[in-house]
């Protein structure tokens, strides 16, 4: 019976797909201007009613667990992950008759129930449905953060690129409060960029841009050739596609940005827009980094963007292998990055090899709170499922689906020298709803441990008083492509505000000024 549903199911999804992706001939410009008059009931596809109906029918159909049990059965989780799909086609025929605020909220819905078909765990929504796209909640953490905010959602599918851009409601000069630390009016702009005297006032309202011309498929492949090219830091192949890519998720939406003079971006994406970092994307002449602090997010109502109390130095607990194990090959910069921040950047705890251990890292976390936990160590995130995703640890892995059962808690958990894999990849997005901690801070592809240690360094120097952890990474990235920070004779050079820091490791060739070795590492969850 299971079976003939999910068949049913995917037959259904099929023909509603064909439907929503066939839009009007008049509407298959690239990114048309929406006609405001437009009425709800235009001829775009169906009635949204016919989606949730669905939706209503396959939800009692995975509701046999009941939301106090976590886990799911795989015939549960794959209905899960069919809902997700329904959500995001009632997503694009909310947008097509203007009904952002419910599209919106479809969206939100749609990576809640693709997350739990990945992790096989239903998910508690820590933020209630919106009736104006979470404008509201940009404009507070705007405020908040002195950094005005936008919010991007950025989906493809059969029937196009559809963006969602939700500027701040307004911006006016912040009180000059960061948590319990007061910032004069000078200083934060200098910090932040805000030319206060001429800060405009925005109304708020999300706008939506569409190219019916550009799939998935294409996507895709342009994806693939960015990443690929990108990793090889003697060349700069990768331009060609990091402008595509900026020209299709980011410039429709620059009147806007630039109108509500935006300096953090928060970007919801899906399939393989999440393993790309959208921190090199570049406008022909500027990288998007040097415009805006980037950060990504699994989804906002898994998401709780609270700013901690930076007041206090954060407590670190740093570990790591800088030694070969289980035919890993060794990360001999680890050594210096995890004594360097644990003791000399921050203050806490480190341990290192033999004492890098899941036993080591429970009795740590159980006696004691830190804001960050540091891992500086290999992992690979998969695309496929949790149980095929793992941390290194020494002699042991922590399979995924294990994260949640050792309760960790921290405002920031870092995953140096880690990696992700191409393929509609909810890893990253799994491991920050799933540990337990606010951000996890990671590498998208397996980068150089000789650039890693540098950047590691310099993003922990601007954490605490930096007014966000998305403009302290900012910080640091821009400190590498300016080339502020470099390895010269054996040292760690341009640390901001930090004696040379002996270096003893092969670095012959490393420019760090390439995005290989800065835009690698990608903040996801609460970004404040």
């Amino acid at each position: 019976m299971r079976h003939s549903l999910l068949w049913f199911l995917s037959f259904t999804l099929t023909m509603l797909s064909l439907t929503v992706a066939q839009p009007a001939r008049s509407q298959r410009s690239t990114y048309p201007s929406q006609d405001p008059n437009r009425s709800s009931s235009s001829g775009n596809g169906f009635d949204p009613f016919i989606i949730l109906n669905l939706i209503n029918s396959l939800s009692r159909s995975s509701n046999t667990t009941s939301p106090q049990q976590v886990d799911l059965s795989p015939d549960i989780a794959e209905i899960r992950g069919q809902i997700g799909r329904l959500y995001f086609l009632l997503a694009r025929q909310y947008a097509a008759q203007d009904r952002l605020p419910a599209a919106c909220n479809a969206l939100e819905k749609g990576y809640s129930a693709e997350l739990e078909a990945y992790l096989h765990k239903r998910l508690r929504s820590l933020q209630p449905d919106s009736n104006d796209c979470y404008a509201s909640e940009v404009q507070r953490i705007s405020k908040l953060t002195g950094s005005p905010t936008a919010l991007i959602y950025a989906t493809t599918s059969k029937g196009g690129l559809e963006l969602i851009a939700v500027p701040p409601l307004s911006f006016n000069k912040p009180a000059g409060l960061f948590g319990r630390t007061r910032i004069g009016t000078k200083s934060l702009q200098e910090k932040v960029g805000i030319p206060f005297a001429q800060s405009s006032q925005t109304n708020g309202v999300p706008v939506r841009k569409v190219a019916y011309n550009v799939t998935t498929e294409q996507v895709d492949r342009v994806i693939m050739d960015f990443r690929n090219n990108l990793q090889d830091s003697s060349s700069y192949d990768f331009l060609p596609q990091s402008q595509q890519l900026y020209d299709w998720v980011v410039r429709p939406m620059e009147p806007e940005l630039e109108k509500a003079q935006v300096k953090t971006i928060v970007f919801v994406m899906n399939g393989n827009l999440r393993v790309v970092p959208p921190a090199a994307f570049h406008d022909g002449k500027r990288y998007l980094i040097e415009k805006y602090a980037v950060t990504s997010i699994a989804s906002w109502q898994l998401t709780e963007p609270n700013r901690p109390d930076r007041t206090l130095t954060p407590q670190i607990l740093a570990m790591g292998l800088s030694e070969a194990v289980e035919g890993l090959s060794p990360l001999p910069a680890t050594k210096v990055e995890i004594e360097t921040i644990s003791s000399k950047v921050l203050t806490g705890k480190n341990f290192l090899n033999s004492a890098f251990t899941k036993d080591n890292l429970r009795s740590q976390t159980s006696s004691q709170k830190f804001g960050i936990i540091h891992l500086a160590t290999h992992a690979k995130f998969l695309s496929q499922s949790p149980e095929k995703s793992f941390i290194q640890f020494w002699g042991d892995r922590l399979q995924m689906d294990q994260i949640s059962k050792m309760n960790l808690v921290p405002d920031l958990l870092t995953l140096s020298a880690c990696e992700t894999a191409v393929g509609q990849n909810l890893g990253l997005a799994g491991l920050v709803v799933d540990s337990g901690a606010k951000s996890v801070l990671a590498s998208l592809w397996a980068v150089s441990d000789a650039g890693t240690a540098p950047l590691m360094i310099r993003f922990y120097r601007s954490l605490p008083t930096a007014p966000s952890k998305a403009i302290a990474l900012q910080e640091a990235q821009l400190a590498f492509l300016r080339g502020e920070v470099t390895i010269t004779n054996n040292q760690i050079v341009g640390i901001k505000g930090f004696p040379n820091i002996p270096f003893q490791i092969n670095a012959n060739g490393v420019d760090l000024k390439h995005p290989y070795f800065w835009s690698s590492f990608t903040l996801i969850g609460n970004w404040l």
